[in-house]
């Protein structure tokens, strides 16, 4: 500070000394080549001291840095000419609430939470039996079957079965699985959804396996098929599993094995526990 109030001390001092000193010379006609190279160097003495000062004194920076939330983002203009606002388009189905096209202010933030589209369950799928179900859950593949009602979870072969799915246990753990839904092993239906590649498709399971018996090779004569039917084609063909036999998934319009009429034998239970699983999430 006392340095600028000397500069501009200086400064007054060598108006007055320019002003006093023309006079002079216009009375006194002085050599003025001498004068001028004088007062020029003077001058530009003067103006260097302030050029000097000036670049000496810190420039305050009065912005205050802007604070962007958490989990948020700014939006930059993004280089096309908008007079107030900057467009922002999401496409079809995207995870922002609202119109597609949405007009965002510049330097507005924006969640970057809700900008990524978080992963859903796919939908679960009503499929007929005969046209698309038996093709999508084939002989010889394994599904996750969840029960809807405790949302438990347990892998299953499919290992026969043209009217309907005849699956087995994969292991002695998807049994205790099993027969911790029933409470042990029963004919009651429930819903259910088969889990495959991807998809999610309603059905209805019983929770009995029967027609085997783990001890004997599968399609074998053998005796003592499990839910007492005696002797006869082993349907077995997972060992292991602590399990005899098959237990029975159905699908929509599948029929029982009795006979191939779907419109005699379809089991009224089952079908009706297949749109109960459509129905849920």
């Amino acid at each position: 500070m006392n340095k600028v109030k000397k500069i501009i001390l200086s400064s007054s001092l060598l108006i007055s000394t320019i002003i006093l000193t023309s006079l002079v010379r216009i009375e006194n006609n002085k050599d003025f080549n001498i004068y001028d190279r004088f007062m020029n160097s003077a001058i530009n003495s003067t103006i260097e001291e302030q050029s000097t000062l000036e670049n000496s004194i810190p420039v305050k920076d009065n912005s205050v840095e802007e604070q962007v939330p958490k989990g948020t983002k700014k939006i930059e203009p993004s280089g096309n000419t908008y007079n107030e606002e900057e467009r922002i388009v999401f496409s079809r189905g995207g995870s922002m609430d609202g119109d597609e096209n949405q007009i965002i202010p510049k330097g507005a933030t924006i969640s970057t939470e809700k900008m990524i589209q978080k992963p859903s369950k796919p939908n679960i799928e009503n499929l007929d039996w005969w046209s698309e179900a038996q093709y999508l859950y084939p002989i010889g593949s394994v599904a996750e079957v969840e029960d809807i009602y405790t949302g438990k979870v347990f892998k299953m072969k499919r290992t026969f079965g043209t009217n309907h799915a005849d699956v087995e246990a994969l292991t002695t753990n998807d049994t205790e699985v099993i027969k911790s839904i029933w409470g042990g092993f029963s004919w009651e239906r429930r819903p259910v959804v088969i889990k495959i590649n991807g998809r999610r498709i309603a059905a209805s399971m019983a929770g009995m396996p029967h027609a085997g018996n783990d001890d004997y090779p599968a399609l074998s004569q053998a005796p003592d098929l499990s839910d007492g039917y005696g002797t006869g084609q082993n349907l077995d063909v997972v060992k292991g599993n602590n399990m005899d036999g098959v237990c029975d998934i159905h699908f929509l319009n599948s029929t029982r094995h009795e006979d191939g009429s779907v419109e005699a034998v379809s089991d009224p239970d089952h079908q009706k526990n297949i749109e109960i699983a459509s129905k849920s999430k």
